[in-house]
């Protein structure tokens, strides 16, 4: 995005485990975020300014949800970033069933412009994560219930065929985890796009 891009603050275990229990966090998302530190001691942590969240909602044309603000300003992932594997999710979702691993790109807009745009005019969702190389495994937020902290997972092929279709898409997001917190805490292993995998500790 070039120099003027703004930056993320950095911070090894010890600094993330200070920013979760200094933030004003419901517990059990404190206890998820503290999770994914301690699972992976020896990477390096990052979390938002208010100018990386500025600049995504200017870049995508969105309003975040004051959730996804407020978890993404205590702790909003690794870096450099990996790709992320889960334990689990909180929810049965197409995700759950799969009998592949499912390794997800995590970031802010993180799809293509066409999937933006058709998640967000037709199922009012932000993406926030993605299974890499693939249009299988969408993550995302609900932009327009600000009360719900969710995170929802839908298949990106699908969306594009009921949009093609002139068919509803909201019927294939489902909830797949309780929050962005917890999300990260069903980490259990990093991979680099060259392959090199950390599993959890």
């Amino acid at each position: 995005m070039g120099s003027s891009a703004a930056q993320d603050t950095l911070g090894d275990a010890d600094t993330a485990i200070r920013w979760i229990w200094d933030a004003d966090l419901p517990p059990h998302d404190k206890q998820s975020f503290t999770r994914f530190v301690e699972r992976f001691p020896t990477l390096t942590f990052t979390r938002d300014t208010e100018e990386t969240l500025a600049e995504a909602e200017s870049g995508h044309g969105v309003v975040l949800p004051p959730h996804l603000r407020r978890a993404r300003s205590v702790l909003s992932f690794v870096s450099p970033p990996l790709l992320a594997l889960f334990d689990g999710f909180d929810y049965e979702c197409g995700a759950s069933e799969s009998e592949v691993d499912i390794w997800y790109s995590i970031g802010l807009g993180n799809a293509g412009d066409d999937m933006l745009s058709d998640l967000a005019e037709h199922a009012h969702g932000y993406v926030i994560g993605g299974w890499h190389g693939s249009e299988g495994s969408y993550l995302m937020v609900d932009t327009a219930n600000a009360d719900d902290e969710r995170v929802f997972e839908c298949d990106g092929v699908f969306v594009a065929y009921a949009v093609d279709d002139g068919d509803p898409v909201d019927e294939l997001v489902a909830p797949a985890f309780a929050s962005y917190a917890s999300m990260l805490g069903h980490i259990v292993a990093l991979r680099t796009w060259a392959g090199e995998v950390t599993t959890a500790r």
